[in-house]
């Protein structure tokens, strides 16, 4: 029987067929498609819905914990200087931990006890000296303001600088004037009270550094967790070997200071000295800040006193620029001068005083923050994920 006949010799009828209007795709293919169609379209309006609200919600945090630094500015200021306190703790502690026989706790007992003795000790040899020539100090600086005052009259070249010197005269620096301000013993118990709550957050700190760890990390997802780790070591790494340099620093410029002074037979040398060795701690603004009161002092004196004072303070810094820096920036991290005087200044105006003896960890610890969690992990990535 031949193909496509039936048994009769006729023809069999075609099958009907099953494409859609106009011979395209089969109807059941053009349903389907359709929905997929609309389900995609589901889905990227999901996703956009989902990516905006997470960008609003981004942004409504970061402006909520903007405010809250905003008006808690010296809150958070009192609980980094407890971190710093802690960093500067466990140096000791871990050393002693590793070389001898005594147990963590011991160990930071024992570290506590020796920063404890060694500023009792230096309360109790300079205190009184201190205290004595700080008051020499307070009655002697007006009378050389007004002195260079007089002196820079009959110089045109140092006529804008009378309106300065002016506005420094006016300052009271009675300390009788300002024990009876309310506003200043205010400040000073403040000042006691925020120095009392560091003290207690760092010894905690230093206690239990990875009770505290672990907390922070309950607040991040499990993947970030180890780089999260490793952030906070190297931030720690860092502002030990910060601290390091400064009192490193300190000690040296407090000591070329005092005996440069006492060579030149300046008065009051020790608490110059002192002061000089303790505004180190503020890069840049600090050395400035100490050496102001010195070359007011010598050019009571006498105007080219004053001068070998001036000669004196910039061997002192370029000493400390071209010598001390260069050696402890190879164990800790480059500090930019731009960025570290705009922070003091920034931070200054948010807390004051606090912000401004803060403002240079804060920012080292920042830039190793920024290096490790942006440069690294999300510039760079790209770079190596494409070479591998």
């Amino acid at each position: 029987m031949p193909a496509g006949r039936d048994s009769r010799g006729g023809a069999l009828p075609k099958p009907e067929s099953v494409t859609g209007p106009g011979g395209g795709k089969p109807a059941c293919q053009s349903r389907e498609h359709a929905a997929e169609q609309e389900l995609a379209q589901e889905l990227s309006d999901t996703q956009f819905f989902r990516r905006t609200m997470l960008v609003a919600s981004l942004i409504l945090f970061t402006g909520l914990m903007l405010a809250l630094i905003w008006y808690a500015s010296v809150a958070f200021l009192v609980l980094f200087a407890g971190i710093l306190l802690a960093v500067l703790l466990r140096a000791p502690t871990n050393w002693l931990t590793g070389h001898t026989p005594l147990s963590e706790k011991f160990s930071l007992f024992v570290s506590v006890s020796a920063v404890g003795a060694a500023l009792a000790l230096l309360v109790y040899l300079f205190a009184v000296p201190l205290a004595e020539q700080a008051g020499q100090l307070m009655d002697t600086l007006p009378r050389a303001l007004l002195r260079a005052r007089e002196w820079m009259r009959h110089y045109e070249w140092a006529k804008p600088l009378q309106p300065l010197l002016a506005d420094l005269g006016r300052i009271k620096l009675d300390f009788q004037l300002l024990g009876r301000a309310g506003g200043f013993i205010t400040s000073a118990l403040s000042g006691l009270g925020g120095l009392g709550v560091a003290l207690f957050i760092g010894v905690y700190l230093a206690a239990q550094p990875r009770l505290y760890q672990r907390g922070f990390m309950r607040l991040l997802p499990h993947r970030g967790r180890p780089r999260a780790y490793e952030v906070l070591d190297e931030i720690a790494v860092t502002l030990r070997w910060w601290l390091v340099g400064r009192m490193v620093t300190m000690v040296t410029v407090g000591i070329a200071a005092g005996i440069g002074l006492w060579w030149l037979n300046i008065p009051l040398a020790f608490t110059l000295a002192v002061m000089s060795g303790l505004l180190e701690f503020i890069p840049y603004i600090g050395p400035i800040l100490a050496a102001l009161p010195a070359l007011l002092i010598a050019f009571n004196i006498d105007p080219e006193q004053a001068f070998y004072v001036l000669l004196l303070y910039i061997a002192i810094q370029s000493a400390e620029n071209y010598l001390l820096t260069p050696l402890i920036e190879q164990r800790a991290v480059s500090l930019p001068p731009a960025l570290v005087i705009f922070s003091t200044l920034l931070l200054g105006a948010l807390a004051g005083a606090l912000g401004v003896i803060l403002a240079s960890p804060l920012t080292a610890a920042g830039i190793v923050a920024v290096k490790l969690l942006y440069v690294e992990d999300v510039v760079e990535q790209p770079a190596k994920t494409q070479t591998m």
